[in-house]
């Protein structure tokens, strides 16, 4: 039997409008996800919302017990725009 190796990439631009989509319908801003994650400063949380960069394993976490939700909820699979999501 032969295996099927499957490697995907995440979007990241999608993945962070997805992150901005979930703060606001939770109510949250940017200042106060920044208070609670215990960062310096907002730029990290709008380098996420723009798809620059993806939170790290720990803060991507916490977000996720924040909104409730799996950490892969958050993020957005390349090519996904054509899966039921």
């Amino acid at each position: 039997m032969e295996k099927k190796i499957i490697f995907t990439s995440l979007d990241l631009v999608r993945s962070g409008q997805r992150l901005h989509s979930v703060m606001f319908t939770n109510g949250y801003s940017v200042r106060e996800v920044q208070e609670i994650l215990h960062l310096s400063c907002p730029q990290s949380i709008y380098r996420w919302i723009r798809g620059t960069t993806l939170p790290s394993v720990d803060n991507l976490y916490m977000l996720s017990k924040l909104f409730n939700m799996h950490m892969e909820e958050l993020l957005v699979e390349k090519g996904a725009e054509n899966k039921t999501e």
